[in-house]
């Protein structure tokens, strides 16, 4: 019986460096459960990205506030260790981990 293969994606380089970045930003906070976090980054040719964070975050973190400081820390960390300039950055909380 013949099995389907999956074909994957490749990460560029960029896309590789910015997701190493957005995860060092996402490390140490006690708020967010970092082995659930997903990463998805568009790079566009002029240098600008967009990044998308989904996280699961406990409950008792005052949400609002929290996805504030990611998004601003996370674009902050970017312009300070790469070249690109950063479009957005959106967060997205998938679920409270009760």
């Amino acid at each position: 019986m013949k099995t389907g293969a999956i074909r994957l994606r490749k990460r560029s380089v960029a896309q590789a460096t910015l997701h190493t970045v957005v995860m060092m930003c996402l490390q140490g906070r006690n708020e967010i459960i970092a082995d659930d976090c997903e990463v998805h980054i568009v790079v566009a040719d002029d240098g600008h990205c967009t990044v998308t964070v989904s996280l699961v975050m406990k409950p008792e973190a005052p949400l609002l506030l929290l996805c504030q400081q990611i998004q601003k820390h996370i674009a902050e960390e970017i312009a300070f260790m790469t070249p690109f300039t950063v479009d957005a950055v959106h967060v997205v909380v998938k679920r409270l981990d009760i």
